[in-house]
């Protein structure tokens, strides 16, 4: 039967049964990451297939910190931009230590973010006996 074009589609849902041993491994994972039972999983399905990363509560909270930080940056970068294009800058030369710091705090970011989101989630896939991607063979990861 065709569905109709103003119909609402359904998402595909998942209806499991679990051992205890498992409940309290989904219950300690909530308690870890600090999200509800659905979204666990919904992790674990993109972890096993590397389709994101696995960051904690904790971490979720840094990345929203740290993109305010990149967007604040971007707002300085076009500030900037705006006032070479209208001739009111100064010269390059002079300009020098803000691009350094500039790509000093970016670094920064960047580092944090890596440490978070590649390490934490090397972290959990150890603990869950799950290879790391690069001891995935490439065919394999596909």
């Amino acid at each position: 039967m065709a569905r109709s074009a103003t119909a609402p589609r359904r998402k595909p849902r998942l209806r499991t049964e679990l051992s205890e041993a498992d409940e309290a491994r989904l219950q300690a994972a909530v308690a870890l990451f600090g999200v509800p039972k659905a979204e666990v999983v919904r992790r674990l399905i993109r972890a096993s297939v590397q389709a994101g990363p696995a960051l904690s509560a904790e971490n979720t909270r840094a990345v929203v910190e740290l993109a305010q930080q990149v967007r604040m940056v971007g707002r300085n970068l076009s500030q900037v931009l705006r006032a070479i294009h209208r001739g009111q800058a100064v010269r390059i030369e002079d300009t020098e230590p803000v691009w350094r710091g500039l790509h000093e705090v970016v670094a920064a970011i960047n580092d944090e973010l890596t440490e978070m989101t590649v390490a934490y989630g090397s972290k959990l896939r150890r603990q869950a006996g799950l290879p790391l991607p690069s001891e995935i063979p490439a065919e394999e990861a596909r």
